[in-house]
């Protein structure tokens, strides 16, 4: 049930059994999204990956699918007039268009969130015989008895909308994110070699698209499940599609849906699961996909995330950086901006064309060279874009890894490291399938 990445995942690693995938939308890959243009392509939804050693890697590997390291500056700040995008982070409060309260507070809050990066890695740092699941219990379990903000202290609004912007990009405020996802957030952006730092060449949907491939016949679109219901023999799935109720029976069911879908479809959940699953936190995204016609350099082309406090948008990233490295002559590019949590909000009652206007106004103002080159925007929303881990979410852990029978849960909501979540979570239950198969 669910036919995103968690979804896809399973399928193909059990494609050499009798399996179906159920996918309530009318295309496969939830909110990864992406659309080839040329040379380019035009991402509206999760754009970065794990490395090699890694199962979102595994995946990548086994689908014959290129992806190539971002060269890009990962943690760059545009405040005002002003876009600092080279040299330490530890040098922004001194080049950033700062009064020098605003430069002290954070300088100071800078140095706690470093030393609390440095004590999150060794929290998240792989154990000899330790399961991906005994990992991220312990990572989630990491300062989270108080919110993001708790810990950083009040700020002046200046360096608070600064932070708010990088943290908006996990779909939550500082106010409702747990302070060690908040950190944790930050030790993904700062280390390269260990957090989401890969681009698939030609798009994100290239991976989707290879990963239905494998299964083509055996998707249904337009396929919504309504219940799994365990019985002594199998379980007993049911699903609409055109209007037709339908039933299927099967040994295993892997429910790769939201949870609060996972929440209303699974019967007979244990009443912990159920509320763990109903407790999850999920957050809007407005995204704004620019195609550019650049056929020389721009400014822009040695970032790939820019974080842009006070303007319509939170971020933006220069998602053809990867391709900037290669020789021969430049064929457009590739931008993507986007507004999340409160921010996104705010954009509710305007529709796309107007988001549009802003979101562009911002753009030209930080890059006026962008206005003759810029040719197309696409705006997508997603309402529910991405979970987040709210204070109090490691006590949840263990009610939503809980055993469920024949029933196995895979998604991002799963764990802190989004699509890798989601691809681990996948392996995690097509191994388990596996194993029962085996054993007869």
């Amino acid at each position: 049930m669910g036919g995103g990445i968690a979804g896809l995942a399973a399928a193909w690693h059990l494609r050499d059994l009798d399996v179906i995938v159920l996918e309530a939308a009318d295309r496969v890959g939830g909110r990864i999204r992406s659309e080839a243009r040329g040379e380019v392509w035009l991402n509206f939804g999760a754009h970065v990956f794990s490395g090699p050693d890694s199962a979102t890697g595994r995946l990548i590997a086994a689908t014959g699918v290129a992806a190539a390291q971002v060269e890009g500056r990962l943690a760059a700040v545009a405040l005002g007039d002003r876009v600092v995008a080279s040299g330490m982070v530890e040098t922004y409060p001194f080049r950033l268009p700062l009064p020098l309260r605003s430069r002290v507070s954070l300088v100071r809050a800078g140095i706690a969130l470093r030393l609390a990066v440095r004590r999150y890695a060794a929290v998240a740092a792989e154990r000899p015989g330790e399961s991906a699941a005994e990992r991220q219990q312990r990572m989630l379990e990491f300062l989270d008895d108080r919110s993001f903000s708790d810990f950083i202290g009040a700020l002046p609004a200046d360096v608070d909308a600064i932070f708010r912007a990088t943290l908006n990009r996990s779909s939550g405020e500082p106010e409702e994110l747990a302070a060690g996802y908040g950190i944790g957030y930050f030790h993904l952006v700062w280390n390269r070699s260990t957090g989401l730092s890969r681009n698939i060449l030609g798009g994100s949907s290239t991976l989707i698209d290879a990963l239905a491939g494998g299964n083509a016949d055996r998707i249904l679109t337009g396929a919504e499940a309504t219940a799994v219901v365990p019985t002594e023999q199998d379980i007993a799935v049911r699903y609409r599609r055109d209007g037709v109720e339908h039933e299927v029976s099967a040994r295993h069911a892997i429910v790769a849906t939201p949870s609060f879908v996972a929440r209303e479809i699974i019967h007979g959940l244990p009443a912990e699961t159920a509320d763990a699953l109903g407790a999850m936190r999920y957050g809007p995204y407005v995204v704004g996909a620019v195609l550019t016609g650049e056929t020389h350099a721009m400014p822009w082309d040695d970032l790939y995330a820019l974080a842009t406090p006070r303007r319509s948008f939170g971020m933006l990233f220069n998602t053809a950086n990867v391709l900037r490295s290669r020789a021969g002559a430049r064929q457009g590019g590739s931008l993507m901006v986007y507004a999340a949590a409160g921010q996104a909000r705010t954009l509710d009652g305007l529709d796309d064309d107007e988001v549009r206007e802003r979101f562009l106004a911002d753009l030209y103002s930080l890059y006026p060279e962008a206005r003759p080159v810029v040719s197309d925007v696409v705006i997508q929303r997603w309402e529910r874009g991405l979970p987040y881990a709210a204070v109090g979410r490691g006590r949840l852990q263990a009610a939503l890894t809980r055993p469920l029978g024949r029933i196995h849960l895979a998604g991002d909501y799963l764990g802190t490291w989004y699509t890798e979540t989601a691809c681990q979570t996948a392996e995690a239950a097509a191994r388990a399938i596996a194993l029962d198969r085996r054993q007869g």
